[in-house]
């Protein structure tokens, strides 16, 4: 009877044990992942990619892009990248779970300048991208606004593209100087959060930002500051939204990545880092 019961206990614990690894082993296989390709078959670095009604997704260096779980065997996904052609339609899930899109090229992008070092991008020096995939992964807890994104939407107003995000409110200060008012941007806490410029922060926006430093904008691509009689630009004033070219939104220093907190410490109303720049 023991060696019966001892037999019956292996056999059950076979049973559990392969029950345990078939869901990891079928949910591996059921995930697959977006390939954005080019015509010539060259993967298309960080391209938006929205896999059905989900959220937007940024492709790695690679262009590829992880799906859900449980993905169908045929998708719908919208993909953008600037210099590319929109594509939007329904995929099919090919070989190893592997979902491919081509774009084509504009045709006004020069062949020869595009494939030159084409994963090597001033978003990714400044490591935007690499900040993406950690937010995507869970890592940390941020938003983004990317190229893509403020190319379509084409506003020269700075508080126009923060206005309506998860983590932003933009509050209109009057003065006696300024008839239209100032825009202050603030967090979820209702404190200044912390404007990040091309890596520096920015002080005396309205006299109520905190940070050290100065900016670095390019001059030519910026309006000038102080032009309302006031003694500090504001946001609108500082910046000129056609020059920006992606955006970084943290809602406090404990969810940001230690490279954007301000020297100070002072990120728990939240940071925006703006990068400036053309978006090709």
């Amino acid at each position: 009877m023991r060696l019966v019961s001892r037999s019956i206990a292996s056999s059950a614990l076979c049973i559990i044990v392969g029950l345990a690894l078939v869901p990891e082993t079928s949910a591996a296989q059921a995930r697959g992942t977006v390939h954005v390709l080019d015509e010539a078959g060259r993967p298309v670095p960080y391209a938006v990619v929205s896999i059905g009604r989900g959220n937007l997704r940024v492709a790695d260096d690679s262009g590829r892009v992880a799906m859900p779980a449980g993905a169908a065997d045929s998708v719908t996904l919208s993909v953008r990248r600037i210099g590319y052609r929109e594509f939007y339609g329904w995929v099919a899930r090919g070989p190893d779970a592997r979902y491919e899109v081509s774009l084509s090229t504009l045709p006004n992008v020069v062949e020869a300048v595009e494939i030159t070092a084409r994963a090597s991008t001033p978003l990714s020096r400044t490591g935007f991208y690499d900040r993406v995939d950690r937010v995507q992964r869970g890592a940390i807890v941020g938003e983004f606004i990317t190229p893509e994104e403020l190319d379509e939407r084409n506003q020269s107003l700075v508080s126009n593209l923060l206005q309506g995000r998860r983590s932003i409110r933009i509050q209109v200060v009057r003065t006696r100087t300024s008839m239209r008012g100032r825009p202050i941007v603030t967090g979820r806490a209702g404190c200044a959060m912390n404007i990040v410029v091309d890596g520096r922060f920015t002080t005396g926006l309205y006299g109520r930002q905190a940070g050290a430093g100065v900016s670095s904008i390019d001059p030519n691509a910026t309006r000038q500051p102080g032009r309302t009689g006031d003694a500090d630009p504001d946001i609108d004033e500082l910046l000129d939204g056609r020059a920006i070219m992606a955006v970084e939104i943290y809602p406090s220093s404990a969810n940001a990545p230690a490279e954007l907190i301000p020297p100070s410490g002072r990120g728990s109303c939240g940071i925006v880092a703006i990068w400036t720049g053309p978006r090709h």
